[in-house]
């Protein structure tokens, strides 16, 4: 590792009223003593001070941590000053021109993860709570970060290290008198953990609703009032409304917010006997809109229309505020009025039991984890065959691969690759 001090702007670039700017490194805090008075006489002290820069003086505020007692782990000290862009910049400069560099992407946290402040799970979760756009991400952002998954990972871990011990004292030592694992306790030990990862796999469809939101696509027939749903759902006039049948003729992305969960809504080209190429197109496009869905809305004003999908139809009949309905199967709105519409919400809410999911604690919302998963899971779908076979050296290797694999959730196994992927997806000062 470079073992030079580094410096970042830690806060947003532009109008503020407070920028922080960080340094860290073994030197970093007798850098600051070039430029910065009085300094703080204890560490994890705030103080007054002056900081000369080449341009001006700023009045601002210092802050350092001793190694190892910083988010770095290693020598840290932040500068609190004046907001906006030529103040931070003369400051990070004038650092610069005392002996620190500039930093990289993510640099500040891969010295954590190298120095032993963190693991991979946790550089993560930063990463998804940073990016999180809704409550429950934000939560699941959190797990990772307090390394509910890391936690899990070692367990397994430490049981398949187990498991490879005994199997390889049982090939290393075959003469001694051992207690040595038979191949019908192996099974049923690769199994039970196997059982384990595929219950953890079994939460990724809830990660991506926490992590994307609820993929829903309004459909039906040309003016049943799709695009007026829409406009009701997001409180404004997004989409075109007119009595011209097939007035939407591509789809239409727009997204809320309801309680803790994104809605991803798609307002679709009515469905019918196409007229022309263009309304053919709408009409696919709008048959793609419903396979990607996690829910369909379909939008009528009759009784007698239906909807051939294979996935979850939510009937909606429309214009409740003219037309009676008599009806059980489906939820009476009408977009004009927005009679009903909150129900809608909640209804596509409790169907994916959302309030549920942010209660639970692990679920799987990284896709290099659910990866890593799904590959030890494979390699112990193997070891278990082999240890039906009798070919103990082959469940060792499959075992210990699988270790291997697991080992990269958390970083322990990780190659400099995946590290430095992991770390470039961070801002230039965290």
């Amino acid at each position: 590792m470079d073992n030079q001090t580094i410096v970042a702007l830690s806060t947003p670039v532009g109008r503020s009223a407070i920028a922080v700017v960080r340094m860290s490194g073994e030197d970093s805090i007798e850098i600051a003593k070039k430029f910065f008075s009085p300094m703080p006489k204890k560490p994890n002290v705030v103080k007054v001070g002056n900081l000369v820069t080449p341009h001006f003086v700023e009045q601002a505020m210092c802050v350092y941590f001793v190694a190892p007692h910083s988010y770095t782990g290693e020598n840290t000290v932040e500068f609190y000053c004046h907001g906006g862009i030529s103040v931070p910049q003369a400051v990070i400069e004038t650092c610069i021109l005392n002996g620190a560099r500039m930093a990289n992407n993510g640099e500040f946290s891969k010295r954590a993860f190298i120095n032993g402040k963190q693991n991979l799970t946790n550089a993560e979760g930063i990463i998804e709570m940073i990016d999180a756009e809704t409550v429950s991400g934000v939560k699941a952002g959190v797990n990772l970060l307090n390394n509910r998954l890391g936690e899990r990972t070692v367990e397994l871990q430490d049981r398949l290290t187990d498991m490879i011990s005994k199997t390889e004292v049982a090939l290393d030592y075959p003469e001694e008198d051992l207690e040595l694992p038979t191949a019908e306790s192996l099974v049923g030990e690769i199994a039970q953990l196997s059982g384990e990862i595929e219950q953890l796999l079994n939460t990724v469809s809830a990660g991506r609703i926490v992590k994307y939101g609820i993929n829903v696509a309004i459909a039906g027939r040309p003016n049943v009032g799709k695009s007026s749903l829409l406009n009701a759902f997001l409180g404004s006039d997004r989409a075109i409304v007119s009595s011209v049948e097939g007035t939407t003729r591509d789809t239409l992305n727009e997204s809320i917010v309801y309680k803790d969960t994104k809605f991803n809504f798609v307002d679709t080209a009515g469905i019918r006997n196409a007229r022309d190429e263009i309304e053919k197109e709408g009409i696919r496009r709008t048959n793609i809109a419903i396979t990607e869905a996690d829910v369909v809305l379909f939008v009528t004003d009759s009784t007698d229309d239906t909807l051939d999908c294979d996935k979850k139809v939510l009937k909606v009949y429309n214009k409740g505020d003219v037309n009676h309905y008599d009806v059980t199967d489906g939820i009476v709105v009408s977009a004009k009025t927005g009679s009903n519409v909150e129900l809608l919400k909640e209804t596509i809410y409790n169907m994916f039991r959302v309030g549920e999911i942010n209660n639970s604690d692990l679920i799987l919302t990284n896709q290099r984890h659910i990866d890593c998963l799904k590959t030890a899971l494979q390699l112990l779908k193997y070891a278990q065959s082999d240890a039906e076979t009798g070919t103990l050296d082959c469940v060792a290797s499959r075992l210990h691969d699988a270790w291997q694999v697991l080992g990269e959730i958390t970083g322990t196994t990780a190659n400099e690759d995946i590290i430095d992927r992991i770390y470039s997806k961070f801002c230039l000062g965290k």
